[in-house]
């Protein structure tokens, strides 16, 4: 029984040995299976850090990228916006000494061809002379003078705008706004005149008008209060001097002092009164640079013949630019044609019409730029001029030839056409010399002479040109 026992108890035993033992390897590889999968997930976590780090990586590179790119277009676009700079630079500084010499500048850039860059005329040179004659031009008056002298037609005419005029002796006559033509009301001015005062006037007037009695004893305009509180009744016939009543029972209160105010005003001409005026015709007139709404006629155009010989070099040359300058801004301020016939040996004779629109503004340009040379022929210009003005449209002109004076007697019959046409349409042929010495054939030639003096305002002296 005991060996039995016993051996039953080596078996229990060796089944709980087997027991421990199957125990261990079931946590020794649920301890590798643990460590495996950690090891196994560190690796992951390695792998997932370099991709990240590589995806950092891989973003800055692009991100460099695209910050070059952007630097890289940022100065192309200011390379691009300082070469248009560079190119228009020119263009825009012409644009604003075209500007400063003429009046309607924006009306020539309006058409299509206005800002058309290819053609070059905003390229010329010849902008620096015109910028330089525009200076000259403000520092002489007499030629600008001289071209509001020129053409036929003017007076009264249809209501436009035109250049303002205002009276003054010794000028050619025009027409001008004065109180002796009293045919509107144009406003508020300071008169002596009753007619024209202005109610307020009239009112102060009838402020200090005198209380005259009535025969009947009662005052013409007190009130029943006051008239009540009068004490006896006011003579007609009484007078303050003989004491038989008092200022204050004849004058409203402050009635004296007003009309006193009244009088002296008047005496002044402090009254404030309507202003009257109307349009006298041919009376003499300076005209202005200022411009209005006025009765004006249309004045005829100009033909300009300019000299351009080898003896007009200088400040001569200088004045015949200035001048043909200020014929194309006054007529085209003025509304009228301007022609121009530069001439100077046989049969060379260069046309330009001074109107304002690009392609003779390119034409004038161009003239600016060159210089004066060769000789002397007036025969070829003034035949121009002559058959230019049987045209209906040209009828009205005058013609102004600007020379030094050493010119060849023109043709006779010339001279005959120039005498009946003066007789029969009124033409008139000015001539301005550049010179203080009057020549013969000039005298021929012209109605109206004029010598030029201004030679220090175009960089010449007297002695010079004497």
């Amino acid at each position: 029984g005991e060996g039995q026992s016993g051996a039953g108890g080596g078996q229990q035993e060796q089944q709980e040995d087997m027991d421990m033992s199957q125990q261990a390897m079931q946590e020794a590889m649920q301890e590798a299976m643990q460590q495996a999968q950690q090891s196994e997930a560190q690796q992951n976590q390695k792998k997932l850090n370099i991709k990240l780090e590589d995806m950092q990586g891989e973003a800055g590179q692009k991100d460099g990228q695209d910050d070059g790119f952007s630097k890289q277009m940022e100065k192309v676009a200011d390379d691009i916006v300082k070469k248009f700079q560079d190119q228009m630079a020119q263009v825009m500084e012409n644009m604003e000494k075209g500007e400063m010499a003429f009046d309607d500048l924006n009306a020539l850039l309006d058409t299509q061809e206005g800002f058309d860059l290819s053609r070059g005329t905003w390229r010329r040179s010849g902008w620096r002379e015109l910028d330089e004659l525009r200076k000259v031009l403000e520092d002489c008056n007499e030629l600008r003078e001289l071209v509001r002298q020129l053409g036929r037609g003017g007076g009264k005419g249809p209501l436009r705008r035109a250049p303002e005029e205002l009276e003054a002796r010794g000028f050619p006559p025009g027409v001008i706004r004065s109180p002796l033509q009293p045919e509107e009301v144009r406003g508020l001015t300071r008169s002596g005149e009753l007619s024209r005062m202005l109610p307020s006037e009239m009112a102060l007037l009838a402020h200090g008008w005198p209380r005259k009695a009535r025969e009947d004893g009662s005052s013409s305009w007190g009130t029943e209060e006051e008239e009540e509180g009068q004490q006896g009744e006011v003579p007609v016939t009484a007078s303050v001097s003989s004491g038989e009543f008092d200022l204050q029972d004849y004058y409203l209160p402050g009635a004296h002092a007003a009309r006193m105010l009244h009088r002296v005003r008047r005496a002044e001409r402090m009254l404030l009164s309507y202003e009257r005026t109307g349009w006298l015709e041919d009376e003499p007139a300076r005209i202005t640079d200022r411009m209005e709404i006025r009765p004006a006629a249309e004045l005829g155009p100009i033909i300009l013949c300019l000299d351009t010989s080898g003896s007009m070099k200088g400040a001569r040359e200088t004045v015949a630019k200035a001048l043909a300058l200020e014929c194309l801004r006054g007529a085209n301020r003025q509304k009228r044609a301007c022609y121009l016939y530069a001439f100077s040996g046989p049969n060379e004779v260069q046309e330009l019409d001074l109107s304002v629109n690009l392609d003779n503004l390119d034409k004038l340009l161009q003239f600016l730029s060159c210089s004066f040379m060769g000789g002397t022929d007036v025969d070829a210009p003034l035949k121009l001029s002559l058959e230019r003005l049987t045209q209906q449209e040209w009828a009205q002109a005058d013609i102004l030839m600007v020379t030094d004076g050493e010119i060849p007697n023109p043709d006779d019959s010339i001279i005959d056409t120039i005498q009946r046409m003066n007789s029969d349409m009124g033409l008139e042929v000015h001539g301005l010399l550049v010179s203080s010495q009057v020549s013969e054939p000039m005298k021929k030639l012209c109605t109206d002479l004029h010598i030029f003096k201004s030679w220090t305002a175009v960089g010449g002296q007297d002695y010079m040109y004497s």
